[in-house]
């Protein structure tokens, strides 16, 4: 009863208070250990809601729904070993729960461990056993696009609709699959509407309106795309968290008072980081894709050890510092590089906050080098608004706030040059598009590596990309993008001509 009256008044702490009495009174109640976990979950309290399952497992250690939770909840955490250690177990000893553990272990592999070839094992062993199994179809159907393998993705996604024809996701997926022609559009937006009549979704909701945005666009009908993708950010902006003008700001003054880390010996002399950030949607995963088709480059993709780990930390410079400095803090960046790395000493790490660290990394791995990816604001802002992103890139819901972020990331930009002016390369996406050749050659001489005809064959490698941009770096280098927005510049007149940024339709 205690319990119940903390939770009505929504008092957290003394509700897991009072659930730890509930666990100390009746050990075996697998229950009270399950809202105690949830609590923590609610404060992001991963820690200690994995030490509460593991103290239940100490006690029952053939619990085996206990054991799934904690598999799950280490695959959240990141923590891939043992995360691995209990999914595996589960398979072993659970009928029930079997494939269940082995569809998110299939997670653990190709995420935690780039381990794609396990992961498509998993999933077409709980196919076999289970052909209805949706999400092991839509789970396969995320592998075999971030492969390349369109006919396999499609494919997927299909059986996904076969079983469910009403999975609103699968059929949004499938747009980025075509490019449609009138026909097609009006089929698909038909079928599409249909769905949206039922669905209460947002982000459902958001996905199926990119999607139409996206096939309009293919048959340019600018009008109706446009008025898809304003309803798809409206969507948007329903759950994400608002984008914080004053918080950004708040993140710059840090990161410009911060004292640039002291060097420190690097973490490996074998091993060294090539940092490639800048705004999202600005060329980074192409830069990444014709880098890793150099035998001496693997790619990383977006690592989010530094973000996750630092991001929390920026406003407290003592416990930045602190946690910079720690040999554990070293040794974890290691190990996600050296888990990418491919027999090359060069690995990439493409995730786009990394622009706020360039002093830890270069404290770490004074080798280092970056590469800032810019773009024409215009065609930058519009891209990042016609894409469906997480709470990390909220600003791309309103062209105002993207080319406000914008600004700030140059100026920390301009900050780090003062430092590190020998060890950042601005690649230009409009120019590297029209002059190729003489681009990449600046760029590798940069980089210490020999310029081989890379642009020419990048799009033919059989890796994985995981990002929104997976479909384009598999094609030839195009310049149709450059320009883009004068297609959409009515519309983004009169997002912006009354705001701060009108200037930028004048040049």
């Amino acid at each position: 009863m205690l319990f119940k009256i903390a939770m009505k008044q929504n008092n957290i702490n003394q509700a897991k208070y009072y659930c730890l009495q509930l666990i100390n009174s009746c050990s075996s109640k697998f229950d009270y250990v399950y809202t105690l976990v949830q609590l923590y979950l609610s404060d992001n309290e991963y820690n200690l809601a994995i030490s509460a399952l593991e103290s239940y497992l100490a006690l029952f250690p053939n619990h085996d729904r206990a054991r799934l939770e904690l598999g799950v909840l280490a695959k959240k955490a990141n923590h891939k070993e043992l995360a691995k250690k209990h999914l595996l177990a589960v398979t072993n000893s659970s009928l029930e729960n079997k494939y269940t553990a082995l569809t998110e272990l299939a997670t653990v592999y190709s995420e935690l461990y780039q381990d794609h070839k396990s992961a498509v094992n998993c999933l077409k062993e709980v196919i076999e056993a289970e052909p209805s199994n949706i999400q092991a179809h839509f789970n396969l159907a995320n592998i075999f696009e971030q492969q390349g393998a369109k006919q396999k993705a499609k494919f997927a996604f299909y059986s996904v609709l076969s079983i469910d024809p009403k999975h609103s996701l699968a059929l949004a997926r499938l747009a980025d699959l075509d490019t449609f022609d009138e026909v097609s559009a009006l089929a698909y937006e038909q079928r599409s509407l249909e769905l949206l009549k039922n669905e209460t979704n947002d982000v459902l909701c958001a996905d199926l309106h990119y999607a139409l945005g996206k096939v309009f666009n293919d048959i340019k009908n600018y009008s109706k795309a446009w008025g898809y993708y304003t309803k798809a950010n409206s969507f948007n902006q329903k759950y994400l968290p608002k984008y914080d003008r004053n918080a950004i700001e708040q993140v710059t003054e840090h990161t410009l008072n911060r004292s640039h880390c002291m060097h420190q010996a690097p973490a490996s002399e074998q091993l060294t980081p090539i940092i490639i950030c800048g705004m999202f949607r600005s060329g980074s995963t192409l830069i990444e894709q014709i880098l890793n088709s150099c035998c001496d480059v693997s790619a990383g993709g977006e690592i989010t050890y530094l973000h996750s780990q630092l991001f929390n930390l920026v406003g407290s410079k003592n416990d930045f510092l602190h946690k910079v400095k720690s040999c554990e803090f070293s040794k974890g960046y290691h190990s996600e590089l050296a888990l990418r790395a491919k027999n090359t000493s060069l690995v990439t790490d493409k995730r786009p906050e990394n622009y706020l660290y360039i002093d830890v990394i270069k404290s770490l791995y004074p080798n280092a080098k970056i590469i800032w990816t810019e773009r024409d604001i215009r065609d930058n802002s519009l891209s990042a608004y016609f894409q469906h992103l997480g709470p990390n890139l909220n600003y791309a819901t309103d062209l105002n706030d993207t080319i406000h972020h914008y600004e700030h990331q140059q100026i920390i930009k301009k900050h780090w040059q003062r430092y590190f002016d020998k060890d950042i390369f601005t690649l230009e996406y409009d120019q590297l598009v029209v002059s190729p050749t003489a681009t990449l050659q600046t760029l590798f001489n940069f980089l210490g590596l020999a310029y081989q005809g890379e642009a020419d064959t990048f799009h033919q490698q059989k890796n994985y990309v995981s990002t929104a941009s997976v479909w384009q770096v598999r094609k030839p280098l195009y310049n149709t993008s450059s320009g883009r927005y004068l297609n959409y510049l009515p519309f983004i007149v009169e997002c912006i001509e009354n705001g701060e940024y009108k200037d930028l339709l004048k040049s």
